[in-house]
Protein backbone atom coordinates (compact mmCIF):
# COMPACT_ATOMS: atom_id res chain seq x y z
CA UNK A 1 0.00 0.00 0.00
CA UNK A 2 2.68 1.98 0.69
CA UNK A 3 5.00 1.67 -2.28
CA UNK A 4 1.66 1.71 -4.57
CA UNK A 5 1.24 5.53 -2.69
CA UNK A 6 4.59 6.52 -3.10
CA UNK A 7 4.86 5.70 -6.89
CA UNK A 8 1.28 7.34 -7.55
CA UNK A 9 3.04 10.72 -5.95
CA UNK A 10 6.40 10.13 -7.75
CA UNK A 11 4.04 10.13 -10.94
CA UNK A 12 2.45 12.86 -10.42
CA UNK A 13 5.23 15.13 -9.54
CA UNK A 14 6.77 13.49 -12.72
CA UNK A 15 4.08 14.49 -14.92
CA UNK A 16 4.00 18.02 -13.40
CA UNK A 17 7.47 18.74 -14.02
CA UNK A 18 7.00 17.49 -17.89
CA UNK A 19 3.65 19.73 -18.28
CA UNK A 20 5.17 22.50 -16.52
CA UNK A 21 8.24 21.77 -18.99
CA UNK A 22 5.94 21.89 -22.48
CA UNK A 23 4.34 24.83 -20.98
CA UNK A 24 7.61 26.54 -20.62
CA UNK A 25 8.64 25.64 -24.60
CA UNK A 26 5.14 27.39 -25.69
CA UNK A 27 6.23 30.81 -23.89
CA UNK A 28 8.94 30.89 -26.51
CA UNK A 29 6.50 32.99 -28.65
CA UNK A 30 4.64 35.00 -25.65
CA UNK A 31 5.51 38.56 -25.17
CA UNK A 32 9.24 39.21 -23.93
CA UNK A 33 9.79 41.77 -21.51
CA UNK A 34 11.18 42.29 -17.75
CA UNK A 35 10.39 44.48 -14.77
CA UNK A 36 12.67 46.19 -12.44
CA UNK A 37 12.31 47.50 -9.17
CA UNK A 38 13.91 49.40 -6.44
CA UNK A 39 14.45 48.24 -4.05
CA UNK A 40 14.44 44.59 -5.03
CA UNK A 41 15.39 43.48 -8.01
CA UNK A 42 16.52 46.54 -9.32
CA UNK A 43 17.74 45.21 -12.93
CA UNK A 44 16.58 42.96 -15.38
CA UNK A 45 17.35 41.79 -18.85
CA UNK A 46 16.21 39.87 -21.71
CA UNK A 47 16.95 38.96 -25.50
CA UNK A 48 14.56 39.73 -28.14
CA UNK A 49 13.44 36.93 -30.14
CA UNK A 50 10.79 37.31 -31.63
CA UNK A 51 8.70 40.34 -33.49
CA UNK A 52 5.84 41.99 -32.27
CA UNK A 53 2.67 40.50 -33.09
CA UNK A 54 0.14 42.85 -31.52
CA UNK A 55 0.79 45.96 -33.35
CA UNK A 56 0.88 47.72 -29.93
CA UNK A 57 3.60 50.12 -29.13
CA UNK A 58 6.67 48.51 -27.65
CA UNK A 59 9.27 50.52 -25.09
CA UNK A 60 8.94 50.99 -21.45
CA UNK A 61 7.32 52.77 -19.14
CA UNK A 62 8.03 53.19 -15.20
CA UNK A 63 8.14 55.38 -12.27
CA UNK A 64 11.22 57.07 -10.59
CA UNK A 65 14.85 57.46 -11.73
CA UNK A 66 15.15 54.48 -14.61
CA UNK A 67 17.05 53.38 -17.45
CA UNK A 68 16.49 51.16 -20.48
CA UNK A 69 20.12 49.97 -22.60
CA UNK A 70 19.67 48.60 -25.71
CA UNK A 71 22.36 47.05 -27.66
CA UNK A 72 21.69 46.25 -31.13
CA UNK A 73 24.92 45.19 -32.79
CA UNK A 74 28.06 47.56 -31.49
CA UNK A 75 25.07 50.13 -31.31
CA UNK A 76 24.13 50.99 -27.67
CA UNK A 77 21.34 52.91 -27.44
CA UNK A 78 19.70 54.55 -23.82
CA UNK A 79 16.00 55.08 -23.15
CA UNK A 80 14.42 56.83 -19.87
CA UNK A 81 12.32 59.50 -18.96
CA UNK A 82 12.42 62.98 -19.26
CA UNK A 83 11.87 65.71 -16.24
CA UNK A 84 9.11 67.48 -18.50
CA UNK A 85 7.55 64.30 -19.88
CA UNK A 86 7.77 61.28 -17.92
CA UNK A 87 5.60 59.18 -19.87
CA UNK A 88 6.19 55.79 -21.60
CA UNK A 89 8.96 56.09 -23.85
CA UNK A 90 7.79 54.23 -27.12
CA UNK A 91 11.05 52.43 -29.00
CA UNK A 92 10.20 49.85 -31.53
CA UNK A 93 12.73 46.45 -30.39
CA UNK A 94 14.42 44.38 -33.06
CA UNK A 95 15.19 40.64 -32.84
CA UNK A 96 18.49 40.76 -31.71
CA UNK A 97 18.28 43.28 -29.54
CA UNK A 98 19.75 42.77 -25.98
CA UNK A 99 17.62 44.74 -23.57
CA UNK A 100 19.12 46.13 -19.55
CA UNK A 101 16.28 47.79 -17.86
CA UNK A 102 17.89 49.35 -14.65
CA UNK A 103 16.16 51.28 -11.45
CA UNK A 104 18.26 53.79 -10.28
CA UNK A 105 16.69 55.14 -7.11
CA UNK A 106 14.30 54.20 -4.61
CA UNK A 107 11.47 53.69 -4.76
CA UNK A 108 10.85 52.80 -8.62
CA UNK A 109 10.05 50.18 -11.10
CA UNK A 110 10.47 49.91 -15.13
CA UNK A 111 8.79 47.62 -17.30
CA UNK A 112 10.43 47.01 -20.82
CA UNK A 113 9.19 45.29 -23.73
CA UNK A 114 6.73 44.34 -26.23
CA UNK A 115 3.41 42.95 -26.31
Amino acid sequence: MLKALKLSIAVAITSGLIASGAAALQLKDDPESCQAYNPGQPKCKFTVTSLSTSGTVTGAVGMGDWVVVVKRGKVKMKFGPSSSDPEPVAFTYEVGDKVTAIVKSTPGWVVAGHD
